[in-house]
């Protein structure tokens, strides 16, 4: 449970005037990205709305925690994928901390996370949509017990973010020095599938839209590539989806409409401009090191 502790490198904080999202820059890509997150075999998302259910099962009705729906279909939502993405966004750049009153970056003048992601008063660039079943792929509901989380231990974990791996959750017992598991006690409704989510942005460069793919994922097991982690289960090795680009619909800086291995294409082009730059210079070790944590088994 929350092993991996990392921190960015050091390195100067630099805050900009954001770049405007009213209109269209020629010079920068505005459109959608349609992308498939499929969930792996053998695990599960459970994206939790905080109510309880009575849902029927083989061993007769229990209480569980519901898990998020729209109009009745299994969802996750766009606001959880956004910031499960941005907190690897930040993790990977000289970005503020937003829970830093005083630190904390303003509409006229945010580093590079905040620009892309919003703020308190700025929207931001990127939007992402509810991932909604994908009908290739139909999601299955169920319901799994997993453990009551424990509560996080800083001093042990270390470092600015806490990464969760692929194992189920466990707590350091200092006298018998090992790691316990908890009783499974908590019953959920889980997801398992494949789903569809639209990705929206708006003036962005090749290098920004590199750095975002990288966030959620993308790449080869050799380029630092991982299964990025949603909803409410992560302490317990759960909520793992693979993000697959599937289609592109650009409006600028022409327009563009790319499927398959077109769209794949272009953001490994997208990806490998991000690489070229500084920030693969300075940020790849800590890529490596978030892919490696995320991909961790006993």
């Amino acid at each position: 449970m929350a092993r991996h502790g990392l921190s960015r490198p050091s390195g100067p904080l630099v805050k900009r005037a954001p770049i405007p999202h009213d209109r269209w820059d020629p010079e920068r890509y505005t459109g959608t990205l349609q992308l498939a997150l499929a969930i792996p075999r053998g695990r599960f998302v459970s994206p939790g709305t905080g109510r309880l259910v009575l849902v029927a099962t083989e061993d007769g009705p229990i209480v569980a925690q519901q898990a998020a729906r729209a109009a009745a279909e299994p969802v996750l939502p766009g606001t959880g994928i956004k910031g499960a993405v941005r907190s690897l966004f930040e993790l990977l750049s000289f970005s503020c901390d937003p829970l830093d009153g005083a630190g904390r970056c303003k509409p006229r003048e945010c580093c590079d996370a905040c620009s892309l992601f919003g703020l308190l008063g700025w929207s931001g660039r990127v939007s992402f949509g509810d991932a909604r079943p994908r009908a290739t792929d139909p999601v299955s509901v169920a319901v799994r017990k997993v453990p009551v989380p424990w509560k996080p231990n800083p001093e042990k974990t270390g470092g600015q973010f806490r990464i969760y791996d692929r194992n189920e959750a466990t707590m350091l017992d200092d006298e018998r020095r090992c790691w316990v598991k908890r009783r499974k006690e908590l019953a959920r409704e889980v997801y398992t599938g494949g789903l569809v989510s639209p990705l929206t942005f708006w003036n962005l460069t090749s290098q920004e839209l590199g750095r975002l793919l990288y966030a959620m994922g993308l790449g080869t097991e050799a380029d630092a590539g991982f299964h990025l982690r949603l909803g409410s289960a992560k302490y317990d090795g759960q909520g793992a989806v693979r993000v697959t680009p599937l289609s592109l619909r650009l409006a600028s800086p022409k327009r563009e409409g790319l499927a398959a291995e077109t769209c794949a294409a272009r953001c490994q082009e997208w990806m490998a401009s991000a690489r070229a730059t500084d920030w693969g210079t300075t940020f790849w070790p800590t890529l490596t090191a978030v892919a490696r944590a995320l991909e961790a088994e006993d």
